[in-house]
């Protein structure tokens, strides 16, 4: 900081500007806050008086192009289609026959005899009782009237229900067969995994099992409004924005978890499950097995990465970031730095310097309403203030799993391993497309609101110093 400089809060203590937009006044003695004379030209004034009355403090936000998004109904459609032919080419990689050769007694591509049928129903219904759920409330909000909300709510409770006490009767009766021709270990292996991260992520509640969606229970409202319509408003207010980016971050942890659990969820019953109950004496080319397992596994999770953040959503992470700002410790104090008490509902300026908890911070971003040394506010900052952060990292996953996948076709040469490979690049191609999409849309974007508040800064510093 310049010699002498000094932050948005004049010397006798009272605050540049309060958190519900009123202005203070400027020193007396006709000084800034630097202790510079203050500029006697009317406009210098009248500019002084936007950026602390928090009209030029408030970051400058560009529209976003309209980019198409996956429905709830659509994903989990795509979703089922996907797993059920992931979970025919892991039967197709260990059942596989040698049909072809002409000394061969076996007349069909797999020996359907050695698998077990109560397994196949068991996977069919483990990952259609969402779509089939999703489909009969999306029939509903559609037959029923807008106005009758608290109808569709209790329709959905009793279909969720119902559904409920179905599916759990198919499972049972699968393992109660499976039991009688399999080791009770296989079957712990089976259950055990999935229902203990089950029961740690989401405690005794079935609503997640039926809807696994990015917006249920309580918080749809607040989702779809986050989707639908952008939840940030562009406050001025350092409180409510300290409690916007709170509920944000809650959201995006629970998507996080959802993505997660889901994506494993849906990689262990489709190409795991198989391999559990597989005869003891069946050969088959395990490192091709694992392989398929690993890379499904990392296709599920981007897929559903891509879904659960979307290019809009991101977007309302970077802008409630960049009012939030951040504050940077100064580690190499100078005794003659001059700094003030933080204040809680002080939108800061850029530049500002503060003491908090016996420390000095520096605050980063045109305006900041973060708390200084507040880790989560920190890396919430860290994490969104660009657009590209959070899809670069998805991204480069996925372009090294379709990558990794195109190396293996060229080295392939059995039939099953060609076909496996197909299939699974052409899913995993669809999902590249859309995160690429949002990568280029999301680049530009911060590209031309960069170059935007860079001028914004421009024109507050000189007049802040």
């Amino acid at each position: 900081m310049p010699g002498g400089r000094r932050n948005a809060v004049n010397r006798t203590g009272s605050t540049a500007r309060s958190g519900n937009g009123n202005v203070s006044s400027v020193n007396t003695n006709g000084r800034s806050n630097s202790g510079e004379r203050a500029s006697a030209n009317s406009a210098d004034d009248k500019r002084f008086d936007e950026i602390y009355g928090g009209r030029s403090l408030a970051p400058k936000h560009i529209p976003i192009p309209a980019v198409p998004v996956d429905g709830q109904l659509g994903f989990e459609a795509l979703s089922l289609v996907v797993s059920i032919i992931a979970a025919c080419l892991q039967l197709l990689n260990l059942y596989r026959t040698v049909w072809w050769l002409p000394n061969s007694y076996n007349g069909y591509t797999m020996n359907f005899y050695l698998i077990d049928p109560y397994l196949l129903i068991f996977i069919f219904t483990m990952v259609a009782h969402r779509f089939l759920y999703i489909l009969l409330r999306q029939i509903i909000d559609v037959s029923l009237p807008v106005q009758s909300v608290p109808a569709k709510l209790a329709i959905r409770n009793i279909i969720r229900s119902s559904l409920s006490v179905a599916v759990k009767s198919v499972l049972g009766w699968c393992l109660y067969h499976m039991i009688e021709k399999h080791n009770s270990m296989k079957i712990f292996y089976l259950c055990y995994p999935s229902l203990s991260v089950y029961f740690v992520m989401f405690g005794i509640r079935t609503a997640p099992f039926f809807d696994m969606s990015f917006s249920s229970g309580k918080e749809e409202r607040k989702t779809k409004h986050i989707l639908d319509k952008p939840l940030h408003n562009c406050s001025l207010n350092a409180s409510a924005i300290r409690a916007e980016v709170s509920t944000l971050r809650s959201d995006f942890n629970r998507r996080l978890k959802r993505a997660l659990f889901s994506s494993s969820g849906s990689a262990y019953v489709c190409v795991v499950a198989p391999i559990i109950f597989v005869p003891p004496h069946l050969h088959f080319n395990v490192l091709w097995v694992v392989q398929h397992v690993i890379l499904f596994w990392l296709g599920r999770i981007c897929a559903y990465f891509a879904q659960a953040y979307p290019f809009r959503y991101c977007d309302e992470l970077h802008r409630a970031a960049m009012h939030l700002g951040r504050w940077i410790k100064i580690e190499n104090r100078n005794n003659h730095i001059y700094a003030e008490p933080w204040n809680e509902t002080v939108l800061w300026p850029h530049g500002s310097i503060v003491r908090h908890n016996r420390e000095i911070y520096r605050s980063e971003g045109l305006c900041t309403a973060a708390e200084p040394g507040n880790l989560s506010h920190s890396r919430f900052y860290g994490l969104f203030n660009n657009r590209v952060t959070l899809l670069s990292p998805i991204l480069a996953l996925q372009l090294l799993l379709v990558n990794i996948q195109l190396f293996i076709l060229l080295g392939v040469t059995e039939w099953y391993q060609i076909l496996s490979t197909i299939l699974l690049l052409v899913i995993h191609y669809y999902t590249l497309f859309k995160m690429a999409r949002d990568f280029l849309v999301s680049w530009k974007v911060y590209r031309a609101e960069q170059i935007i508040q860079e001028k914004s800064q421009m024109v507050v510093n000189p007049i802040a110093q």
